[in-house]
């Protein structure tokens, strides 16, 4: 079964620090968002900073969060996930014509299927990422215990 990313909201402290965007909504679908990311190497272009390193993009409007948790999702739901990031690059991002939004969609949900594949399911989890070697941008994913309070996810 594929998984995939949903935002996780534990306060408001998001929606302080995603001031060129906003915040995403407690499991709001989220991607990787790499593909966003400013260059790096050369520092942000973002005033206030869009903290585009640290952080997972909504895929369906210009929403960024910390964590993500992973879970279960069917194949079905992975070719929603690609319709409505490829509208979303179309629209929001002004993609040129619907084939190239889509084909950066298709990459993007697959990449993150196959990035949250890697975890098990029911953690959450955050990226940081940092200029490469071979100037490409390194990503690194920590991994946390859901936090419970009795039977209710916090």
């Amino acid at each position: 079964m594929p998984k995939f990313l949903k935002a996780v909201r534990l306060d408001d402290s998001d929606a302080e620090l995603y001031k060129t965007s906003a915040a995403c909504d407690e499991d709001e679908w989220v991607c990787t968002g790499g593909f966003t990311v400013c260059n790096l190497a050369e520092g942000y272009r973002c005033n206030p900073r869009c903290y585009c390193d640290e952080s997972f993009l909504s895929i369906t409007r210009r929403a960024r969060v910390t964590l993500a948790e992973v879970v279960d999702v069917t194949d079905a739901d992975l070719e929603i996930f690609k319709d409505q990031l490829a509208q979303h690059l179309l629209f929001d991002w002004k993609a040129p014509d619907y084939e190239t939004a889509r084909g950066v969609a298709e990459e993007e949900v697959d990449y993150t299927a196959e990035t949250a594949a890697t975890f098990p399911t029911e953690v959450w989890i955050s990226v940081k990422r940092s200029p490469g070697d071979d100037g490409d941008i390194a990503e690194k994913y920590d991994q946390y215990e859901r936090l419970m309070i009795g039977a209710h996810k916090l």
